[in-house]
């Protein structure tokens, strides 16, 4: 399904703030989520929704108990760090940062501490969105009934940032 047919108003993402620092340093603000229409998993529904895996507030809680619990065997970060290298090489490729701000991106991944990788829950305008939407392949997805959406270049003004508790 199209992110311009579902009827939800908002969509749901989790980032960090590491992610969300060098997306505004060095992409102009603009930014690349995945996303869902359903903030939680509900597994008593017989509508499937999301999986933990792709909703932003298990991720959310993962990623703060991780930091909260000084976890060295994080995987939450692990997959976060390796994300944030992984589009510094497309962005590289694109030509859209230089060699040498793809070298400061790698090692921020590297070396930024587990406490900048604080979740932030974004809440995505689904109309803004729609310009931004990149169709997901089944196979990509954490479940293949789930509904996960990309936007890419996507800019701040297209959505809030919260912290929650």
């Amino acid at each position: 399904m199209s992110l311009a047919d579902i009827k939800h108003p908002v969509l749901y993402s989790t980032m960090t703030a590491v992610a969300y620092n060098i997306n505004t340093k060095y992409y102009g603000g603009l930014h690349y989520l995945w996303c869902t229409p359903y903030f939680g998993s509900d597994f008593t529904s017989p509508h499937f929704t999301v999986p933990p895996s792709s909703s932003p507030l298990e991720i959310y809680n993962t990623i703060k108990k991780e930091i909260e619990g000084a976890d060295l065997h994080n995987s939450k970060i692990k997959l976060n760090r390796m994300g944030i290298r992984k589009g510094a090489g497309i962005m590289l490729k694109a030509g859209k940062i230089s060699a040498e701000e793809h070298n400061e991106i790698i090692t921020i991944s590297k070396v930024a501490p587990m406490q900048q990788f604080k979740p932030l829950l974004c809440v995505i305008s689904r109309l803004e969105a729609v310009p931004y939407y990149q169709k997901i392949d089944v196979k990509s997805k954490a479940n293949p009934l789930s509904h996960e959406y990309i936007v890419a270049d996507l800019p701040q003004s297209a959505f809030d940032v919260i912290r929650i508790g």
